[in-house]
């Protein structure tokens, strides 16, 4: 079969599916742009970013931002087989409304996967350096993980990895950063190759955003055996159990007196957010095509 994958950006799991597909003999395309087609099946990677191929499965996936962005009334549902969403609380979300609006596509839920063995994962101890992968944005609550720093002794430290995506939440860290005497650093953009090398350095992985999909940075670093410390936005409590945190003081204890254990953080990946996904994706999506062939 001829399998196309839509996505705009350079994802990490783009290797993944290609791996995945052409190991089971299918043929792989990679577009930007969702485009008409010889294709059996086509993987949108975010609802809205293109319409359905005609004549092909379309499998699209609703990660975060397209539900706020009006994606759920401006696609054709009639015309995809069906839908994955990668958080159990937007996966609520979708299905409630496309009861209301009588639609019939099904909704699937299937977390992100990643391949622990393309990360260093060693026997880790707790240190200093509280590590964050994210862009420079309003939507990651920056200031919350200010929050967090500032609660803890004056030692531990905030690196940020990411591009700026907001000029004003730059300049608030770099304020800050200055006040409490260069305890926050700012890193850009890190290229994905370089990653692991960078998390090296880490002791612990940070998430305080508002909303998240299924965060590949927190799976990554926990793939490592650094510990996750995640904010309470919707469907993170499903994701990541007891790492989750509901205010500053919690989260503070959680890096600084809570147990450290990195055999326990490489587990909940392999038996969460593994490649096992990503076959489920492709069972999915390329199954019920060799039902009818």
């Amino acid at each position: 079969m001829k399998v196309a994958l839509v996505t705009p950006w350079d994802n990490a799991w783009v290797p993944y599916y290609k791996q995945a597909i052409e190991a089971r003999g299918h043929q792989f395309t990679l577009l930007e742009r969702s485009r008409a087609g010889n294709f059996d099946v086509v993987l949108h990677g975010w609802a809205g970013q293109g319409d359905p191929v005609a004549g092909a499965r379309n499998v699209m996936f609703m990660r975060r931002f397209e539900l706020f962005d009006g994606a759920l009334s401006k696609v054709h549902w009639k015309d995809v087989d069906a839908l994955i969403c990668v958080n159990t609380w937007i996966a609520d979300v979708v299905r409630r409304t496309f009861k209301e609006k009588r639609i019939d596509t099904p909704v699937h839920m299937i977390y992100n996967g990643t391949d622990p063995s393309r990360w260093t994962f060693k026997e880790r101890r707790p240190n200093n350096r509280i590590g964050m992968a994210c862009h420079i944005h309003p939507k990651k609550n920056l200031p919350l993980a200010l929050q967090v720093l500032a609660a803890l002794p004056s030692e531990y430290e905030l690196h940020i990895a990411g591009a700026i995506q907001d000029s004003c939440t730059a300049e608030y860290l770099n304020h800050v950063g200055k006040a409490m005497r260069r305890r926050v650093f700012l890193y850009d953009h890190i290229p994905a190759e370089q990653l692991d090398s960078w998390w090296e350095q880490m002791g612990f992985c940070l998430s305080t955003s508002l909303s998240e999909g299924n965060p590949n940075n927190v799976i990554e670093a926990m793939a490592k055996g650094i510990k996750p410390v995640v904010h309470c936005w919707p469907g993170a409590e499903d994701q990541f159990g007891g790492y989750v945190f509901k205010s500053v003081m919690e989260a503070a204890l959680m890096i600084s007196a809570a147990p450290y254990d990195s055999g326990a953080y490489l587990a909940m990946v392999k038996s969460k957010f593994s490649l096992a996904n990503i076959e489920l994706v492709l069972d999915l999506a390329l199954e019920p095509m060799k039902e009818a062939a």
